[in-house]
């Protein structure tokens, strides 16, 4: 059976896939710069895991994040596909893929001990309700061992 596209379905494709490459690009950008202010990317019943470690809600999540070392990320695959055959009201729901590497140390040491580390992180993104923001709704993160 052959889906015929429309040219809005293929316009909202578009402005989604975007939405989620700049929300992903500006969510890591601020885990390493400034991530005092991380809470803003989670629903407030969001839900993370850490390595097997559960994280449950908003602030337990980035109480657990600005206690880490500094970081930097290298981002190197991004993949993402809507879920609305499991959540066919909720259109701008996506599933996100991304792998790469975090440097952790210290950025005012540059010559002090740096470790890197292979990852991938899973999180779900939607728009909030309420705020109408794209959120992270839950996320696992697994470093590769």
């Amino acid at each position: 059976m052959t889906t015929t596209i429309t040219a809005d379905q293929q316009k909202k494709c578009r402005e989604d896939a975007e939405a989620v490459e700049s929300f992903s690009k500006r969510y890591y950008e601020i885990f390493d710069t400034r991530r005092h202010d991380i809470s803003k990317f989670y629903q407030a019943q969001a839900k993370l895991i850490w390595n097997g470690t559960e994280h449950d809600g908003r602030d337990a999540i980035a109480k657990h994040l600005v206690a880490l070392p500094s970081t930097r990320h290298h981002i190197y695959a991004l993949d993402f596909f809507p879920m609305k055959d499991l959540f066919p009201d909720e259109a701008t729901t996506y599933q996100v893929f991304v792998s790469g590497a975090v440097v952790y140390g210290t950025s005012d040491n540059p010559s002090g001990p740096k470790e890197k580390r292979l990852f991938s992180h899973i999180f779900v993104l939607t728009v909030d309700v309420a705020s109408s923001v794209w959120v992270i709704a839950n996320e696992c993160f697994r470093f590769h061992e």
